[in-house]
Protein backbone atom coordinates (compact mmCIF):
# COMPACT_ATOMS: atom_id res chain seq x y z
CA UNK A 1 0.00 0.00 0.00
CA UNK A 2 1.15 3.53 -0.57
CA UNK A 3 1.84 6.08 1.82
CA UNK A 4 -0.89 8.30 0.53
CA UNK A 5 -3.39 5.47 0.68
CA UNK A 6 -5.79 4.45 3.86
CA UNK A 7 -6.65 0.83 4.12
CA UNK A 8 -10.06 0.91 5.74
CA UNK A 9 -13.06 -1.84 6.70
CA UNK A 10 -15.39 0.54 7.87
CA UNK A 11 -16.12 4.32 7.04
CA UNK A 12 -16.93 6.15 10.08
CA UNK A 13 -18.10 3.13 11.73
CA UNK A 14 -19.86 1.65 9.71
CA UNK A 15 -18.73 -1.50 8.19
CA UNK A 16 -18.09 -2.13 4.95
CA UNK A 17 -19.04 -5.47 2.78
CA UNK A 18 -18.23 -7.46 -0.63
CA UNK A 19 -21.03 -9.16 -2.11
CA UNK A 20 -19.75 -10.17 -5.77
CA UNK A 21 -18.94 -13.71 -5.94
CA UNK A 22 -20.58 -15.23 -3.48
CA UNK A 23 -22.45 -14.63 -0.07
CA UNK A 24 -21.84 -11.14 1.67
CA UNK A 25 -18.41 -10.51 3.76
CA UNK A 26 -16.80 -8.35 5.73
CA UNK A 27 -14.32 -6.42 3.11
CA UNK A 28 -11.42 -4.02 3.76
CA UNK A 29 -10.90 -1.31 0.93
CA UNK A 30 -8.39 1.40 0.25
CA UNK A 31 -7.94 5.06 -1.02
CA UNK A 32 -6.64 8.07 -0.48
CA UNK A 33 -6.63 9.27 2.75
CA UNK A 34 -8.58 12.76 1.24
CA UNK A 35 -10.85 10.26 -0.59
CA UNK A 36 -11.61 8.72 2.21
CA UNK A 37 -12.84 11.67 4.19
CA UNK A 38 -15.12 12.51 1.77
CA UNK A 39 -16.79 8.94 2.08
CA UNK A 40 -17.04 9.92 5.65
CA UNK A 41 -18.68 12.98 4.91
CA UNK A 42 -20.89 11.46 2.80
CA UNK A 43 -21.91 8.59 4.93
CA UNK A 44 -22.61 11.06 7.68
CA UNK A 45 -24.99 12.62 5.42
CA UNK A 46 -26.30 9.57 4.64
CA UNK A 47 -26.72 8.35 7.97
CA UNK A 48 -28.65 12.37 9.12
CA UNK A 49 -30.81 12.31 5.80
CA UNK A 50 -32.07 9.08 6.49
CA UNK A 51 -32.62 9.42 10.66
CA UNK A 52 -34.29 12.33 9.61
CA UNK A 53 -36.89 10.17 7.44
CA UNK A 54 -37.41 7.49 10.30
CA UNK A 55 -34.25 5.05 9.27
CA UNK A 56 -32.37 3.38 12.63
CA UNK A 57 -28.35 3.54 11.88
CA UNK A 58 -26.75 2.33 8.97
CA UNK A 59 -25.76 -1.46 9.50
CA UNK A 60 -23.37 -1.88 6.71
CA UNK A 61 -22.44 -0.47 3.35
CA UNK A 62 -21.20 -3.14 0.49
CA UNK A 63 -18.87 -1.89 -2.23
CA UNK A 64 -17.92 -3.32 -5.48
CA UNK A 65 -14.01 -2.08 -5.25
CA UNK A 66 -12.34 1.39 -4.10
CA UNK A 67 -9.04 1.87 -5.23
CA UNK A 68 -8.25 -0.71 -8.52
CA UNK A 69 -5.36 -0.96 -10.18
CA UNK A 70 -6.49 0.38 -13.90
CA UNK A 71 -6.63 3.73 -15.09
CA UNK A 72 -8.91 6.74 -14.11
CA UNK A 73 -10.09 8.05 -10.53
CA UNK A 74 -10.43 4.30 -9.39
CA UNK A 75 -6.49 3.70 -10.19
CA UNK A 76 -5.98 6.77 -8.71
CA UNK A 77 -7.84 5.72 -5.32
CA UNK A 78 -10.28 8.66 -5.87
CA UNK A 79 -13.35 6.08 -6.61
CA UNK A 80 -16.18 3.78 -4.71
CA UNK A 81 -18.64 1.67 -6.56
CA UNK A 82 -21.56 1.52 -4.18
CA UNK A 83 -23.74 -1.71 -4.03
CA UNK A 84 -25.71 -2.08 -1.07
CA UNK A 85 -26.93 0.30 2.00
CA UNK A 86 -28.92 -1.38 4.72
CA UNK A 87 -30.24 0.02 7.81
CA UNK A 88 -30.57 -1.22 11.29
CA UNK A 89 -33.86 -3.20 11.49
CA UNK A 90 -33.37 -4.49 7.76
CA UNK A 91 -34.33 -1.68 5.77
CA UNK A 92 -31.81 -2.04 2.23
CA UNK A 93 -30.94 -0.31 -0.87
CA UNK A 94 -29.40 -2.69 -3.92
CA UNK A 95 -28.23 -0.87 -6.62
CA UNK A 96 -26.65 -4.61 -6.95
CA UNK A 97 -30.24 -5.67 -7.17
CA UNK A 98 -31.02 -2.72 -9.74
CA UNK A 99 -34.13 -1.07 -7.54
CA UNK A 100 -33.87 1.54 -9.74
CA UNK A 101 -36.21 -0.65 -11.80
CA UNK A 102 -37.82 -2.61 -8.74
CA UNK A 103 -41.90 -2.61 -9.53
CA UNK A 104 -42.42 -0.70 -6.16
CA UNK A 105 -42.18 2.96 -6.21
CA UNK A 106 -40.61 3.31 -2.80
CA UNK A 107 -37.81 1.11 -3.44
CA UNK A 108 -37.32 2.94 -6.80
CA UNK A 109 -37.43 6.09 -4.68
CA UNK A 110 -35.10 5.46 -1.96
CA UNK A 111 -32.51 4.56 -4.89
CA UNK A 112 -32.44 7.79 -5.72
CA UNK A 113 -32.76 9.16 -2.64
CA UNK A 114 -29.31 7.54 -1.78
CA UNK A 115 -27.85 8.48 -4.96
CA UNK A 116 -28.93 12.03 -3.99
CA UNK A 117 -26.82 11.76 -1.15
CA UNK A 118 -23.80 10.68 -2.94
CA UNK A 119 -23.86 13.74 -5.30
CA UNK A 120 -23.82 15.91 -2.40
CA UNK A 121 -20.11 15.40 -1.83
CA UNK A 122 -18.97 13.97 -5.03
CA UNK A 123 -19.14 15.98 -8.36
CA UNK A 124 -19.24 12.42 -10.74
CA UNK A 125 -21.88 10.01 -10.29
CA UNK A 126 -22.38 7.61 -12.46
CA UNK A 127 -25.97 4.87 -11.96
CA UNK A 128 -28.03 2.77 -13.99
CA UNK A 129 -29.52 5.10 -16.04
CA UNK A 130 -25.88 6.21 -17.46
CA UNK A 131 -24.58 3.09 -19.24
CA UNK A 132 -24.99 -0.59 -19.11
CA UNK A 133 -21.85 -0.93 -16.82
CA UNK A 134 -23.65 1.09 -14.10
CA UNK A 135 -26.34 -0.77 -14.05
CA UNK A 136 -25.91 -3.15 -10.81
CA UNK A 137 -23.80 -0.24 -9.13
CA UNK A 138 -23.76 3.67 -8.04
CA UNK A 139 -20.17 5.49 -9.01
CA UNK A 140 -19.01 7.93 -7.40
CA UNK A 141 -15.53 9.91 -7.48
CA UNK A 142 -13.51 13.02 -6.96
CA UNK A 143 -13.16 13.98 -10.85
CA UNK A 144 -14.60 17.52 -11.69
CA UNK A 145 -15.58 18.97 -8.13
CA UNK A 146 -17.06 20.63 -6.29
CA UNK A 147 -20.32 19.24 -6.84
CA UNK A 148 -22.69 21.18 -9.48
CA UNK A 149 -25.39 20.54 -11.13
CA UNK A 150 -23.98 20.60 -14.66
CA UNK A 151 -26.29 21.04 -17.90
CA UNK A 152 -23.95 19.71 -20.37
CA UNK A 153 -22.93 16.77 -18.13
CA UNK A 154 -25.07 13.79 -19.37
CA UNK A 155 -24.66 12.24 -15.96
CA UNK A 156 -26.48 14.47 -14.01
CA UNK A 157 -28.86 14.99 -17.03
CA UNK A 158 -29.82 11.41 -17.37
CA UNK A 159 -30.25 11.61 -13.35
CA UNK A 160 -32.30 14.80 -13.18
CA UNK A 161 -34.60 13.17 -16.13
CA UNK A 162 -35.20 10.04 -14.41
CA UNK A 163 -35.88 10.84 -10.78
CA UNK A 164 -38.62 13.83 -12.83
CA UNK A 165 -40.22 10.92 -14.27
CA UNK A 166 -39.99 8.83 -11.19
CA UNK A 167 -41.20 11.39 -8.72
CA UNK A 168 -43.17 13.64 -10.83
CA UNK A 169 -44.38 11.81 -14.10
CA UNK A 170 -42.30 14.26 -16.23
CA UNK A 171 -42.32 11.93 -18.93
CA UNK A 172 -39.06 13.02 -20.15
CA UNK A 173 -36.96 11.31 -22.35
CA UNK A 174 -33.91 9.81 -20.36
CA UNK A 175 -31.45 10.71 -23.09
CA UNK A 176 -28.79 12.63 -21.60
CA UNK A 177 -29.62 15.66 -23.47
CA UNK A 178 -30.67 19.20 -21.74
CA UNK A 179 -33.06 20.29 -23.03
CA UNK A 180 -36.64 22.63 -22.63
CA UNK A 181 -38.25 20.13 -21.75
CA UNK A 182 -35.82 18.88 -18.94
CA UNK A 183 -35.05 22.61 -17.76
CA UNK A 184 -39.06 23.04 -17.36
CA UNK A 185 -39.02 19.49 -15.26
CA UNK A 186 -36.48 20.77 -13.14
CA UNK A 187 -38.10 23.98 -12.56
CA UNK A 188 -40.85 22.65 -11.39
CA UNK A 189 -39.09 20.00 -9.37
CA UNK A 190 -37.71 22.86 -7.31
CA UNK A 191 -40.98 24.84 -7.11
CA UNK A 192 -42.51 22.16 -5.77
CA UNK A 193 -40.00 20.99 -3.52
CA UNK A 194 -39.31 24.72 -2.08
CA UNK A 195 -35.66 24.95 -3.49
CA UNK A 196 -35.86 27.85 -5.61
CA UNK A 197 -33.16 29.86 -3.73
CA UNK A 198 -29.64 30.25 -5.87
CA UNK A 199 -28.32 28.46 -8.89
CA UNK A 200 -27.81 25.07 -8.62
CA UNK A 201 -25.70 24.73 -11.96
CA UNK A 202 -22.78 27.34 -10.23
CA UNK A 203 -23.65 27.16 -6.77
CA UNK A 204 -22.82 23.85 -4.68
CA UNK A 205 -25.06 25.37 -1.73
CA UNK A 206 -28.58 25.56 -3.81
CA UNK A 207 -27.32 22.25 -5.45
CA UNK A 208 -27.08 20.57 -2.70
CA UNK A 209 -30.45 22.00 -0.71
CA UNK A 210 -32.41 20.11 -3.75
CA UNK A 211 -30.39 17.20 -3.52
CA UNK A 212 -31.29 16.91 0.41
CA UNK A 213 -34.85 17.82 -0.43
CA UNK A 214 -34.91 14.96 -3.37
CA UNK A 215 -33.39 13.13 -0.35
CA UNK A 216 -36.26 13.43 2.02
CA UNK A 217 -38.75 12.59 -0.32
CA UNK A 218 -37.41 9.65 -1.78
CA UNK A 219 -36.53 7.85 1.60
CA UNK A 220 -40.14 8.24 3.06
CA UNK A 221 -41.44 7.28 -0.54
CA UNK A 222 -43.25 10.27 -1.50
CA UNK A 223 -43.25 11.76 -5.28
CA UNK A 224 -43.01 15.26 -5.62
Amino acid sequence: MAPNEKAFNNIDGTPTMYIRGGSRQPATFSCTFGFYDSLVAWVRHLRAVSAAAGYAGLEFITSAGAYVNKPGEHGAGTAFDLDEVQWAGGTICRPIGRDHENGAAAVRRRYYAVEATTRTTFRWVLDANYNAAHQDHIHMDFGGMPPVLGTGATSDTFFVQALCNEFMGSGLAVDGAWGPLTQAAFDQSRQRLGTTTGNPHTDQGAYGQWLNAVSARGFTGQGF
